[in-house]
């Protein structure tokens, strides 16, 4: 009989990190975009902006102006209404590549986030685990509550304000994915720092006592949880 073929393993999503250095059995854990409801708010906003400009321009305008002008009006206002509406795909489009390209990376070894503020401004940033103190996760608001979306900050001593994600869907959950990352590299490192120590027999190190969550409710529309 012919020898029993090992079943394939599964390949991981290839998830372009502008600043990693992937070390031999790093890998990625999770690549997170900001929720969709930041981006319908200016879908909304320049919807409402053109269908009270139409009916200025197609109902309102023609009624005040003379009989024999309406045609007229219209004709003019209908070409300031497509000017108008043209401005505002091009802003939404902008708006739109802008708000999606702002996301974080997690590997077991480091977080890189990328910022895009412009067009053609982008800045990637990356905060080791090790360096890692504590993860906070805010929910503000009713909208926030209900949607499940928020603030997800990651801090150092040196990066108190640095990384911090915005519109952030469900970021208690993502905040713990960190936190475990955290943890598995901290019991690596001290692991490793034990058998360099003694060769002969290797210590089991014993990790840092796991991270507390504090609510920390500004108000009774918010839920702030700091893990540290």
């Amino acid at each position: 009989m012919p020898p029993e073929q090992p079943s394939p393993q599964p390949v991981q999503p290839t998830i372009h990190n502008p600043l990693s250095v992937m070390q031999p059995g790093e890998q990625t854990l999770f690549e997170l975009k900001r929720h969709p409801i930041g981006i319908l708010a200016s879908y909304i906003m320049t919807g409402i902006i053109l269908i009270a400009l139409g009916v200025v321009v197609f109902v309102v305008a023609p009624g005040i102006i003379n009989s024999g002008d309406s045609g007229q009006v219209r004709t003019i206002g209908g070409l300031l209404f497509l000017i108008f509406a043209v401005l505002c795909l091009v802003f939404n489009f902008i708006a739109t590549i802008i708000y999606w390209g702002n996301k974080w990376i997690l590997t077991d070894d480091s977080i890189t986030q990328i910022s895009q503020t412009g067009l053609f401004k982008k800045e990637s940033s990356q905060l080791g685990l090790d360096s890692l103190e504590d993860v906070t996760a805010e929910k503000n608001g009713i909208l926030a509550q209900m949607f499940n979306y928020g603030l997800l900050k990651a801090e150092t001593a040196g990066h108190r304000s640095k990384f911090v994600f915005n519109f952030c869907p469900n970021p208690n959950y993502y905040a713990k994915l960190i936190l475990e990352a955290h943890e598995k590299e901290d019991l690596e490192r001290l692991k490793l720092g034990s058998r360099e120590d003694d060769p002969q027999e290797p210590a089991l190190a014993q990790p840092r006592p796991g991270p507390g969550l504090t609510d920390n409710p500004a108000d009774s529309g918010s839920n702030n949880n700091t893990y540290q």
